[in-house]
């Protein structure tokens, strides 16, 4: 994810220079670098965003699990203090 965002920064930059070498003013070379590096990346970085999307995912997979885990672990726990609870005691 981290390599993304700085090759994302990476682009926006450089369009940032090409721009205020050209002479374009200060809020509109911002605006226009941002709009070409948006642009850019959709083409050049596609593999990188894939691969964040698909780490991103796995993290969520697994959070899943651990919760599914959590969540029947303390089912479990609950199920038996209810048995416990709902049996005649003998005496």
């Amino acid at each position: 994810m981290l390599r993304y965002t700085v090759l994302r920064l990476l682009v926006f930059a450089v369009f940032l220079l090409i721009f205020v070498w050209v002479g374009v003013p200060g809020i509109w070379a911002l605006l226009f670098a941002a709009l070409f590096s948006m642009v850019t990346s959709l083409f050049l970085l596609r593999r990188q965003r894939q691969d964040m999307a698909e780490q991103i995912a796995q993290r969520v997979q697994k959070q899943r699990v651990k919760r599914a885990e959590k969540i029947a672990t303390q089912r479990t726990d609950e199920d038996e203090e209810d048995g416990e609870i709902g049996e005649p005691r003998s005496g």
